[in-house]
């Protein structure tokens, strides 16, 4: 196809990898976080609910899955 590189990397692996990176994540929250208590020594962090250290890690895992498949 003309004008499109082919080596870029799908986006299906590339959401799929930023997957992978979130339930890494959520799994350290509750293995390590939740269990041992860590909670109380990050402010805004809420136990078993959304908050603004999941987006940051939203954002964040986002950020290294677009640096690391650049074309």
């Amino acid at each position: 196809m003309a004008g499109t590189d082919e080596r870029a990397t799908p986006r299906i692996v590339r959401f799929g990898v930023w997957l992978t990176l979130m339930n890494s994540w959520v799994l350290f929250e509750e293995i390590v976080v939740d269990r041992k208590g860590l909670w109380k020594y990050m402010p805004y962090y809420r136990v078993a609910q959304f908050c603004p250290w999941d987006m940051a890690a939203m954002v964040f895992t986002a950020w290294v899955v677009w640096r690391a498949f650049r074309p």
